[in-house]
């Protein structure tokens, strides 16, 4: 399953885009990977690939909006593969 990561704004000045990903890949763990990255005028975006089956996609999921929430990104997008748009990381832990 793909997951895209989108930042429509920009991040925190003691925080960038390498530091997300390198949190995003502490988190997946065996569980997935960042393929690539992104930046334009929208904003910047990272791309996510799981390894793991779709029934265990949605904690992994959850696992990425917590520890993005608890690093104070949890404005930050997650789209899932099949979802028309992105819902903040927050939306996706309470």
């Amino acid at each position: 399953m793909f997951i895209e990561v989108i930042g429509r704004r920009l991040l925190p000045d003691n925080v960038d885009r390498d530091d997300v990903e390198d949190l995003l890949t502490a988190v997946l763990g065996a569980d997935g990977e960042v393929t690539g990255a992104g930046v334009g005028m929208g904003g910047w975006n990272l791309d996510v690939e799981l390894t793991v089956d779709d029934g265990a996609a949605a904690g992994v999921v959850s696992r990425l909006a917590v520890a993005l929430v608890e690093q104070g990104l949890g404005w930050v997008e997650l789209r899932p593969e099949g979802e028309g748009a992105g819902m903040p990381a927050l939306s996706f832990v309470e």
